[in-house]
């Protein structure tokens, strides 16, 4: 009897509802910008871990299409092997995995956005499928990380029209605590030959105590359309309160195009009030080839979250 009880309250002694909540306020100075003042998101995400080798999660957007974002389930048989189901984001991108409210800059690199599997077609790099992933460890910590997923083209709420189902895959090795270096895949199947869809990904990332670096180069097929680009990012965590950070993204739309390249140089600052409170500047250029040239990009977002 006194076994059972250690068991069961070993069992069930977890976590069953967190409730994290968030909202960003941003104000955007670019050619092209529709609405320069906006509520960019306002996401409510509850989880918990029910039982000690289940987890879920729900996310939801109040103020942006699709309001519907994520439901899913992660059964973990061990570190090594688990098996997530549901609608969450495809294992492709490390930009594009990384929560809104925690990405340094205030907003995602063109090439994630442009390029990403999901992200490219309006659904937050989500997608409903099955997933297995896993950490392999070593003393020191994980030495490989690994996901692989097939996934049905179709969001459960305002999917697009044109997706076709697709497989992903993500392998991430770390030579040492410092330094990750990875490589992801995306391919489409069942669709006809002038839409198929292939995205590559090298990417890889470097953090020196309080100063981070990353960087990724995405190559995309969609038919005879082949695009590419990267970002480098760093970052410098100067105070629990200050953050200064530097990116360049370049972007070219279609390689057998001439002028059809575009970079954008980088700076701003961030400042953090606890937990609760993130205000960030990014201010910069973005040089095109061709008649266009050189035009501003200015960015400030305010975010409160719980």
């Amino acid at each position: 009897m006194p076994l059972l009880l250690f068991f069961s309250a070993g069992l069930w002694a977890q976590d069953p509802v967190q409730i994290h909540a968030y909202i960003q306020g941003r104000f955007t100075d670019q050619e092209g910008t529709p609405d320069r003042l906006e509520i960019r998101r306002a996401r409510v995400t509850v989880s918990g871990n029910p039982i000690s080798q289940l987890s879920y999660a729900f996310q939801a957007d109040v103020v942006k299409r699709p309001f519907f974002l994520e439901l899913a389930a992660t059964w973990k048989f061990s570190k090594a092997f688990t098996v997530t189901g549901g609608q969450f984001k495809m294992p492709f991108s490390a930009e594009s995995l990384i929560a809104d409210d925690l990405d340094i800059p205030i907003a995602r690199a063109r090439v994630v956005d442009s390029l990403t599997p999901g992200r490219d077609s309006g659904v937050q790099a989500r997608d409903v499928g099955v997933q297995i992933a896993g950490d392999i460890n070593r003393r020191k910590g994980a030495f490989l990380e690994y996901a692989a997923g097939v996934f049905r083209g179709q969001t459960l709420v305002d999917a697009p029209a044109a997706r076709f189902p697709g497989v992903a895959g993500r392998v991430m090795v770390h030579p040492s605590g410092k330094l990750t270096l990875g490589g992801d895949w995306y391919a489409s199947f069942s669709a006809p030959a002038k839409a198929e869809k292939r995205r590559e990904d090298a990417e890889g990332s470097y953090d020196l105590g309080p100063i981070h670096f990353r960087a990724e180069q995405i190559w995309a097929r969609d038919g005879a359309l082949e695009r590419r680009g990267g970002y480098a990012l760093s970052s410098w965590r100067l105070s629990q309160r200050w953050e200064p950070l530097t990116r360049a993204d370049w972007l070219t739309t279609d390689i057998r195009k001439t002028n059809s390249t575009s970079i954008i140089y980088l700076a701003g600052l961030n400042f953090y009030w606890g937990k609760h409170v993130k205000v960030g500047v990014n201010g910069g250029a973005r040089h095109d080839q061709g008649p266009k040239g050189v035009s501003s990009v200015f960015l400030a977002q305010t975010m409160l979250g719980f």
